[in-house]
């Protein structure tokens, strides 16, 4: 039996009941409820949801006004479309009984209708709230969570994708009605799509290949995702599949052809865009992948051609432009990248409006920004070589954020010539080391790979003979070149010195061992440079060695190694926190020394053996049950500002933040609870994903 043959069941089953001479209200509501369900969840049509109306109408006329009727009667007039009358009815509802989530997840459905995303987050989060098993709430929640990312063209939506993952996945654990599976899934694979988590995208997508009204579109996204993945024979499979259901798809073919290019098959990707353009002859798409061939082929004058018509009926089609900047780059002709982009300055710093900020392109003056963008991405794979040129360009730049851009990309274009430079001498230290090298090494440390460093710290004995060799004169003696190279060897243990110092920054497990090796060297600076290193991976022993050095020193020099070992300290215990407050922590106070506090919650005394998690705050611990209560209860629990108040996670001082919550004599801030709530909220859906398949 179907689920509609079963609803249908359950219709007639109610029908008789309501035949008889008593009849309760409740069963009244319970049939009207079943009208509008198969008017809506089966999508049965109008008569359905006016049958609804009338009986839920029969039950406030013979009997009295409830929260639930006037409900029924706003999702059927919802159903018919009449958006006045329902709003009117909802809020007929609540005014009987405020915390009805059904009403809330009605009103937000109307928000939804409208436009008004923000009132309907706000709406359907009120009703997850009222009720945290209404798969309803959390389904229309997500939903509407995902529209408004995409309604960003999904910048800076991170919050927004996690928290409308985490609301859907919510739906499905709660069983919804089997035909809003396929939306769920789809909504699902697309928002692993766009947070490029491929493998769950898949999962959802490979649900929906047999379904009978998402089958067709989910081998389209199979191929997009595919396509993602660099598997791109098995994108090209799923866009055939999607082709048997739309076979007029030109963007299909377009990208099929995409995916020939990627394998280098440049006769099967020309085939792909022809067949796209028989289809579509304006479609931009497989103009442009016939471009991209084109450049693939070095074929520069054609790519060149294609990309300019693009932009001449499209000027913000910007995939065409970063192709055609890439074009005139491997063609050779750098002189018209700066003429270029001397141009676009011109343009950009000629508006007159406050658009066309640094990543905010909108608007003429925007679109202007965005070329200049391009130009100085392509420009910097030039290297050195326009360190001369773009120097010019920035003297005539008038707007202090672009200037400051240029200016930035001029040091790193001479840092990264550096840095060259300084892998070369690496690659020979016996003919460079030295206290120049070495301090340089230690400047640029973040950006040497670290297998440079430690190979460059040995060197060979011959090496330092050939420089004690060229330091003698020809009349100097034995003893001359025997002091020569003990100057040598000093220089040698000078440079050995900067580049233990410099493998403090790369913070792995190879790195700690080699800086371990020196912790007991003959050498005295090699010894102080390797526990200084070692300080930032939290050694023990070479906090101890430090600390002992420190007290066998003199004023001020004492004073200041103690200083450095406690930032070391520091540093080493930010990294191995329990869970990552570090954004919203000021301080860190001493923690109860007591044993069971490092393994009870705070509130209710729970040991971490019987939650799911123990979140590690400044002061106390809060196991996921209680955060879950503070979080339900967050309205409730606001307390009035105090000067006195710090938060018991953090330390924050209640100007600091936007609100408190307190629970018996616990203080939890508003940026500290959102962290606990979003990743408990994390945790919950990569659970649920590890079982789905």
């Amino acid at each position: 039996m179907t689920p509609e043959q079963q609803h249908d069941w359950k219709i007639q089953r109610l029908e008789s009941r309501c035949r008889g001479e008593e009849v309760a209200a409740g069963t009244l509501l319970d049939l009207a409820e079943a009208y509008f369900q198969m008017g809506y969840y089966f999508d049965a049509g109008d008569p359905w949801f006016r049958k609804g109306m009338d009986t839920a109408q029969t039950v406030i006329d013979q009997f009295e006004a409830s929260s639930r009727a006037f409900n029924i009667i706003a999702n059927s007039c919802y159903g018919l479309g009449e958006i006045d009358q329902a709003e009117q009815n909802y809020h007929a509802a609540l005014r009987l009984e405020p915390t009805d989530s059904l009403a809330h997840v009605g009103l937000g459905n109307l928000h939804k209708e409208r436009g008004q995303h923000g009132r309907a987050i706000d709406a359907f989060g009120r009703a997850a709230e009222l009720d945290p098993d209404l798969w309803q709430a959390h389904y229309n929640l997500g939903g509407a969570l995902y529209a408004a990312a995409r309604e960003r063209d999904f910048h800076g939506s991170e919050d927004l994708l996690q928290r409308a993952v985490y609301h859907l996945v919510t739906a499905l654990r709660l069983e919804p009605f089997e035909s809003f599976l396929g939306n769920i899934y789809k909504d699902l694979g697309e928002l692993f799509l766009h947070s490029r988590e491929y493998t769950y995208a898949r999962r959802f997508f490979n649900r929906l290949v047999n379904h009978e009204e998402f089958g067709g579109i989910a081998h389209y996204y199979l191929g997009l995702t595919h396509y993602s993945m660099g598997r791109y024979t098995g994108a090209i499979h799923h866009y055939r599949e999607f082709l048997k259901s739309e076979p007029e798809s030109a963007l299909a073919q377009s990208k099929i052809a995409l995916a020939y290019l990627e394998l280098g098959q440049w006769d099967q990707a020309r085939g792909a865009c022809e067949r796209a353009l028989t289809l579509e002859p304006a479609n931009v798409l497989a103009r442009f992948s016939m471009g991209c061939i084109d450049l693939d082929q070095r074929l520069y004058r054609q790519a060149a051609h294609r990309f300019r018509s693009l932009l001449e009926e499209d000027p913000d089609y910007f995939p065409a432009y970063v192709e055609l900047v890439k074009t005139r780059y491997l063609e050779g002709n750098h002189g018209w990248l700066f003429e270029q982009l001397k141009a676009e300055i011109r343009r950009f710093e000629a508006g007159e409006t406050f658009e066309g900020g640094r990543q905010y392109y909108k608007g003429d003056r925007g679109r202007a920004r965005r070329m200049v963008d391009v130009l100085l991405a392509q420009i910097q794979e030039l290297g050195i070589d326009a360190f001369a040129s773009l120097s010019e360009v920035v003297e005539d730049v008038q707007t202090d954020s672009l200037r400051f851009q240029i200016w930035e990309q001029l040091y790193d274009l001479s840092r990264t010539h550096r840095v060259e430079q300084v892998l070369d001498q690496l690659e020979t230290p016996g003919q460079w080391f030295g206290r120049q090298l070495g301090r340089t090494v230690l400047l640029l440390s973040q950006f040497l790979p670290e297998d440079a460093i430690t190979s460059a710290f040995h060197v060979h004995d011959d090496a330092l003979k050939r420089r004690a060799q060229s330091r003698r004169s020809s009349e100097a003696d034995l003893n001359d070149y025997l002091l020569a190279l003990d100057d040598v060897r000093s220089e040698l243990r000078e440079f050995q010195a900067y580049l233990l110092l410099a493998l403090a920054v790369k913070d792995t497990p190879s790195a700690e061992d080699f800086l371990s090796d020196y912790l007991e060297s003959d050498e005295r600076e090699l010894r102080a440079s390797s526990a200084v290193s070692l300080l930032f991976y939290g050694s023990e022993r070479a906090i101890r060695m430090l600390r002992q050095e420190a007290d066998d020193l003199p004023e001020p020099h004492a004073s200041r190694l103690r200083e450095l070992v406690e930032l070391g300290i520091g540093r080493a215990e930010q990294e191995s926190k329990v869970i990552d407050l570090a954004e919203a922590a000021q301080a860190l106070p001493p923690r109860p020394p007591r044993a069971e506090a490092r393994e009870k919650c705070t509130l209710c005394d729970r040991s971490k053996h019987d939650v799911d998690r123990l979140m590690s705050g400044n002061r106390v611990y809060l196991c996921n049950l209680c955060v879950s209560y503070i979080h339900q209860q967050r309205q409730e629990l606001l307390v009035p500002d105090q000067e006195e108040h710090t938060c018991s996670f953090c330390g924050s001082s209640t100007f600091e933040v936007e609100g408190m919550r307190k629970a018996r004599d616990l203080l939890l801030c508003d940026r500290c609870l959102e962290t606990c709530v979003s990743l408990l909220a994390k945790e919950e859906v990569e659970r649920f994903l590890r079982g789905f398949h």
